[in-house]
């Protein structure tokens, strides 16, 4: 049996360790918990007697003795955490973002490189969304061609100024290290280049509508690849919104939205239809598809609605633990560098005003959130 330690019980930490004490995650056992909030603590623990509560990270690690740690506190802390924990050789799941910027996250993967015998693993649950998974796989296969153009809108995550409030530290460059990127839209930008890589450059405009906060939660981004551009569209204060994302290859799209998926197969590779087109708007009988529809599945949504969509990232990283197997991981550690790259070239871009190119200068980057969080300290 596993023993685990959950540091962070507040939202998220709280609801990994509910679904570890509810025996959703076989052969694993939760036995301590670590937050600096008193309250949660002692809440926690009038519910959950047999799991040993802490305020001192380092006093868990040494008397809980855990086999894994997972680490669900603000961002900012997400690397000193991990770090302590690897350092032991003991395996860490980290919640997303892997942290705040890309020169932290890459002193993250060279600790978790030095000390293989840890499992590293990051919170990225969207991948366990079997509609992306079967994506992939079709992308992969060449089924739709060459890609040729991508878009992804993403204004569904709806957050109100109680929001807001509720944390000090959300939506603020100083607590959290950026608005609707680094804590919504992470999600759907590492799915993003899971599917169809990491750009080249990208040139961005972020703004701040209709909240009382310092970041942004309204986003404008062209990633341009090498044959190819994706427009990404993200904001937090639109209703109803909508979560779309479309992958147009020579051979066919896949448009996906939250729940189903549609594809469309052409009968010949758009370079052939050009080819030998006789009319002007192309062949008609060149130019027919045939359409599949996918599907998340009834199961899928009950089993989220019991445990949370994270949980399948829970499971994953246990039996990862257990066998010492890290091809077991949906997401390794170390990938968690590439949406974070994405997040930091947009906020570099709409800071400069022009192109910038991915991967960024991670000092540069460093220098520039500085400033950012020195002139939020004078707002407030």
């Amino acid at each position: 049996m596993l023993r685990l330690a959950v540091v962070g019980i507040g939202r998220m930490g709280g609801k990994h360790a509910r679904n570890f004490c509810k025996g959703a995650v076989k052969n694993a056992k939760l036995v301590a918990v670590c937050d600096t909030d008193l309250k949660a603590l002692d809440a926690f623990g009038a519910k959950h007697p047999g799991v040993a509560a802490y305020a001192d990270y380092d006093k868990m690690l040494d008397e809980a003795r855990p086999d894994a740690v997972v680490v669900a506190t603000p961002h900012y802390s997400h690397s000193a955490l991990a770090k302590k924990a690897l350092e032991k050789g003991i395996s860490v799941l980290v919640e997303k973002p892997i942290t705040v910027t890309v020169k932290d996250a890459d002193s993250l993967i060279k600790v978790a490189k030095a000390h293989p015998e840890a499992i590293f693993a990051i919170m990225f649950n969207q991948r366990s969304n079997s509609i992306y998974a079967r994506a992939k796989k079709i992308i992969e296969s060449g089924k739709l061609g060459d890609l040729q153009r991508a878009s992804f809108t993403v204004t569904d995550w709806y957050r109100t100024q109680y929001y807001y409030n509720m944390g000090g530290w959300r939506a603020s460059w100083s607590g959290e290290g950026g608005g609707t990127l680094i804590n919504q839209c992470v999600h759907q930008l590492d799915i993003l280049q899971w599917l169809i890589g990491m750009p080249e450059r990208i040139i961005a405009r972020c703004k701040t509508e209709g909240r009382n906060i310092t970041t942004e939660n309204d986003v404008t981004a062209l990633f341009m690849y090498k044959n190819f551009d994706c427009v990404f569209t993200a904001s937090t204060h639109e209703l109803p919104g909508e979560n779309r994302l479309v992958i147009v290859g020579s051979k066919g799209t896949i448009t996906i939205t939250r729940h189903k998926a549609v594809i469309k197969y052409l009968k010949t590779d758009e370079k052939e239809v050009n080819a030998r087109a006789t009319r002007d708007y192309g062949n008609r009988a060149d130019k027919k598809y045939s359409k599949k529809r996918m599907y998340y599945g009834l199961k899928n949504y009950i089993t989220d609605a019991l445990y949370g969509q994270q949980c399948n990232i829970l499971r994953d990283f246990a039996a990862a633990v257990e066998h010492k197997d890290p091809s077991l991981l949906r997401a390794r550690g170390e990938e968690g560098v590439n949406s974070l790259n994405i997040i930091n070239a947009i906020n570099m871009s709409a800071w400069k005003g022009k192109e910038v190119a991915v991967p960024v200068d991670p000092e540069e980057y460093e220098t520039m959130l500085a400033e950012k969080i020195e002139g939020e300290k004078k707002i407030k």
